[in-house]
């Protein structure tokens, strides 16, 4: 058995999908957690286990503002999770809108730079260990037509955390940017609504929809608890998480 007593975890986009799994089965097993989105997480808890906040994760001093909270109520953070982030724009990149595009580099790779700023300050501060989990994707690691802003941004999530994984090895912190296979949420619903010309293997997910071949969120949140606080995992910085139903 782990041991998750007095463990508390900050999770970004935690307003639905898989930030809002991870949420619910955190506190089903013991731990407190800060959740926050950009508008305040409609989630249940008793106070004493979970804060919900709103907190753009594009907005430095809002993350700093989280973790400072999360640290006056619980005392400290042992696990951030960087779970916020955008699909679209779906479509060849000749297509793409250029606001669109900078919104996602936004939230998706700025968004990891703010949290995991604030969070290896935090551990600097109060010293002792800390796991920094970054939600990357089997798309930073292969190329697909019609993504092009996902795949960017999803490999830059990889190589970052590698690169704070170095800079942080005498600090007490253990990074890994985890690809968390296939979970049937909103993101998914709009990648199953896209025609074969803006993503051409849009079929591979109306397949995996039509068999129901997808992890669920408690499962996803049972492995990164593992992954976090099972002392015998050596798993790498860069960690693809199997399959529920393998």
């Amino acid at each position: 058995m782990l041991d998750l007593i007095g463990k508390t975890a900050v999770i970004t986009g935690a307003s639905r999908g898989l930030g809002a799994g991870l949420t619910q089965r955190f506190l089903e097993r013991g731990l407190k957690v800060a959740a926050c989105a950009r508008t305040c997480p409609q989630l249940s808890g008793n106070e004493a286990q979970l804060l919900t906040l709103a907190a753009d994760v594009t907005d430095a001093d809002a993350m700093d503002h989280l973790c400072a909270v999360a640290v006056e109520r619980f005392g400290q953070v042992d696990l951030w999770i960087n779970n916020a982030g955008l699909l679209a724009p779906i479509g060849p990149l000749r297509d793409n809108d250029p606001t669109e595009f900078a919104l996602h580099i936004q939230v998706n790779v700025t968004g990891i730079f703010t949290g995991s700023r604030a969070f290896i300050r935090h551990l600097r501060a109060r010293g002792g260990n800390g796991v920094l989990l970054n939600i990357s994707s089997g798309a930073a690691r292969n190329a697909y037509a019609g993504w092009s802003a996902y795949c960017a941004s999803k490999a830059a999530v990889d190589r970052m955390s590698e690169a704070i994984a170095l800079e942080e090895t005498a600090s007490g912190l253990r990074v890994h940017a985890v690809a968390p296979g296939i979970i049937d949420t909103d993101m998914q619903s709009m990648i199953r609504g896209s025609t074969p010309e803006r993503f051409p293997r849009v079929q591979k997910f109306l397949d995996i929809k039509a068999n129901n071949a997808f992890s669920s969120t408690a499962f996803v949140a049972d492995r990164i608890l593992e992954l976090a606080f099972d002392p015998a995992a050596d798993a790498p910085v860069l960690t693809t998480l199997p399959l529920e139903h393998s």
